[in-house]
């Protein structure tokens, strides 16, 4: 077939184009590598041996010209990049944005196109990176396109890379097109990379227009990452780059392909704002979820991570164990829409949150994803925050199911949350240009379809710096836990907004906070009617063993996601040795609190080792092995609000409380233990770090920020 279709070009250049035949023949090559390339045809050697047309009857001759004809086209097609046209049109720019930039790329010949096949690489090889690479360097400075063909390409050992920092680099106006059926597949943990690596990026780090494409979700760039995950489990030393990286430059576009199982990251849009003017479109991602049961967890892996300007991202469909989008630093003028996303940690913002302004996420469809809409800034080793500047948020149209966690935003994302939030604000921090500014964030036509498993708004700002003006415009949420605001001013609830709880309190903390409830979005539900107590908390007031809802409007939660079962033949609930917060609602200020039960095991004594903060030894609040049922009343120095802590201790114990608001009920205490004078150093969190210091126990402290008989202590 191939000496018939060179016949036909020869001829048909002598017809037609009066061209010399040696000529047309080294044309001829060059095309039909490329036509092969994309129909899937197994590429033969063409014959050396010159063609006369002395040696044809007129017959054939007239076959072959008529063949020559019908192959114009399939020419055609192979020659032609589809351009960008359609992101042209796709653009959808809001209002007093200005458009993304598209690349700039020359018209793809065959002049300008390469099959990596020419260059050495095979799909029965073990690592094709140097053929890649050759394939790739081998475009000119004006542009080009590198065809990976159907097949398995394995790519990526760290032997065979070109470059230091990363395993394939691209270079400016380059197109990298999978063809259907081609999978580019990183080779297997302990032979790639492990030195955060990019597996595809820009050797010179500021490179434009360039296109990374397939032809729909048969073409795939896998990354093997299921050994990676288990190493993270297993605390090996490692630090995967992102699979797909854009550093410096500007106009990227990533259509039309599927990333899966990335040992990290998957795509990454800029560092540090040195990108900017990216487009991702018609883009599956698929890695398992951090919290799968079925396959190996993954971890880390991002779907796209943004840190600069200018970035669109559409009609892309996302599952992974992190965040499904996230922005970070720098992060403006962001707009995601007519995206879906399975697991993973949502819409997410941070946890570096520094400059991040004008982000739009629109029409988003989630489903068994962790978090939805999810906000964070964290603190970094030096103690310093990684805020300041953000402001303009709007997530529009949003459709969750089977979602945890709704809505939140953590500005303690350093830090766990049983804490007293008036601890936190004691312990203010002073402003400076690392502190997160929070402002302006617009929740709009946001609806859950069912009732989800965490807080259905958790908003944590800092006493030092509120988060300020978040407004729900027709946002309508269920969940088992209700409504956690500390440190915020104008939440606002408007236009048909209802927020509905399946036990307990819909406000279980306000804190330093304001809000404006326009429309009774948080007006039913049950709450506390008598403030004066006493308030039992065990079976027989237990709403939801597995949220901790109480029907008086308490709750109890912990960080470990524990359900709240009962003890065999007892109204007790049982409580391992985790700490648990109990969360007293608005306006009930505790002065003192029963604790009665026993052990629910006969291997070891129990105890409670910490309440509010302060710590206990085994013999103070003891639970014998012998399950001999005790009773304690624990009286505080100051009436305790918003949230009270303890800690079992060694395994279990089956446990009611009883909170009282008056120091006198009438009822025989059989121990009453004063709170003794608070030596004990606590890390940010509210952890205690060493009981009962002296001065001399803080020089041993790690870096970081403590505190200290009521004082900051900074060690450096």
């Amino acid at each position: 077939m191939l000496i018939y279709l060179e016949h036909c070009t020869f001829l048909f250049s002598i017809i037609v184009h009066k061209d010399k035949a040696d000529k047309l023949r080294n044309r001829f090559r060059s095309f039909y590598t490329l036509i092969v390339s994309v129909i899937g045809r197994k590429v033969v050697t063409l014959p050396k041996k010159k063609l006369s047309l002395k040696n044809m009857n007129r017959k054939m001759i007239k076959t072959i010209v008529l063949a020559a004809l019908m192959a114009v086209p399939f020419f055609a097609k192979a020659q032609n990049f589809a351009g960008i046209t359609a992101e042209q049109n796709a653009q959808n720019t809001p209002e007093g944005w200005t458009a993304v930039n598209l690349p700039q790329l020359p018209t793809i010949t065959s002049a300008n196109t390469f099959n990596i096949k020419d260059y050495g690489a095979s799909t029965t090889a073990e690592d094709n990176t140097k053929a890649i690479q050759k394939a790739l360097d081998a475009v000119p400075s004006t542009g080009g396109m590198v065809v990976i063909p159907a097949g398995t390409w394995m790519f990526g050992s760290t032997d065979q890379m070109t470059s230091k920092t990363e395993v394939l680099s691209i270079k400016s106006k380059t197109v990298l097109h999978l063809c259907a059926g081609a999978t580019l597949k990183l080779v297997e943990y302990g032979k790639a990379p492990n030195n955060k690596t990019l597996f595809i990026g820009c050797k010179n780090k500021n490179q434009s227009d360039i296109v990374i494409e397939g032809e729909g979700e048969t073409s795939i760039i896998d990354g093997q990452g299921t050994r990676w995950w288990k190493a993270r489990d297993n605390k090996e030393t490692f630090n995967p780059g992102a699979m797909i990286r854009f550093e410096k430059g500007s106009r990227f576009l990533i259509r039309n392909l599927k990333v899966q199982n990335s040992p990290g990251v998957n795509i990454t849009l800029s560092n540090s704002n040195g990108a900017n003017n990216g487009t991702v479109h018609d883009v599956t991602i698929y890695n398992p979820s951090s919290e799968t049961k079925t396959e190996q967890p993954s971890h880390n892996t991002d779907g796209i991570s943004i840190w600069g300007h200018h970035m669109n991202i559409y009609n892309c469909n996302i599952s992974t164990g992190d965040d499904n989008v996230v922005c970070d630093n720098d992060a403006q003028y962001i707009h995601v829409w007519n995206c879906k996303f399975g697991t993973g940690h949502g819409a997410s913002i941070g946890s570096y949150t520094k400059n991040i302004k004008h982000v739009w996420f629109d029409n988003i469809d989630m489903n068994g994803t962790t978090a939805g809409i999810r906000m964070k800034t964290g603190i970094n080793s030096d103690g310093t925050l990684r805020g300041n500047g953000e402001e303009d948020w709007k997530f529009t149209n949003f459709t969750m199911t089977n979602v945890k966690n709704p809505f939140s935003i953590d500005c303690f994302y350093d830090k766990n949350y049983n804490s007293d939030p008036a601890v936190d604000k004691a312990n203010a921090r002073a402003l400076d240009s690392t502190t997160p500014t929070y402002n302006g964030i617009l929740l709009q036509n946001v609806k859950t379809t069912d009732v989800c498993d965490g807080n259905a708004i958790f908003l944590i700002g800092r006493p030092e710096s509120h988060i300020k003006n978040v407004t729900l415009d027709n946002v309508q949420i269920s969940a088992k836990k209700g409504i956690d605001i500390r440190f915020v001013d104008n939440l606002v609830f408007k236009n048909n907004s209802k927020i509905t709880v399946s036990s307990g309190s819909i406000w279980l903390k306000k804190f330093d906070s304001t809000w404006d409830d326009q429309c009774g979005a948080t007006s039913t539900g049950s709450g506390v009617v008598d403030t004066k107590g006493p308030f039992t908390l065990n079976s027989k007031t237990l709403t939801d063993k597995t949220a901790g809802s109480f029907s008086n409007g308490f709750a109890i939660s912990n960080e470990k996601g524990k359900s709240y079962d009962v003890g065999s033949g007892t109204t007790y609930i049982k409580f391992s040795a985790n700490q648990y917060t109990i969360i007293i609602p608005d306006g009930v200020k505790i002065r003192k609190m029963d604790i009665e039960g026993r052990n629910n095991y006969d291997t070891a004594d129990a105890y409670i080792g910490e309440i509010n903060g302060t710590s206990y030894d085994a013999s103070t609040y003891a639970f014998p092995k012998d399950k001999s049922v005790k009773k304690y009343t624990v009286e505080f120095d100051s009436p305790v609000e918003h949230t009270l802590t303890f800690t079992p201790k060694v395994k279990q114990c089956i446990l009611q409380f009883t909170l009282y608001t008056e120091t006198s009920t009438g009822i025989q205490h059989i121990t009453t233990i004063a709170q003794p004078a608070n030596n004990n150093v606590y890390d940010l969190s509210g952890r205690m770090v060493k009981s009962n210091a002296k001065a001399d126990d803080l020089k041993s402290l790690n870096k970081g920020i403590y505190v200290f008989n009521n004082k900051k202590y900074v060690t450096k």
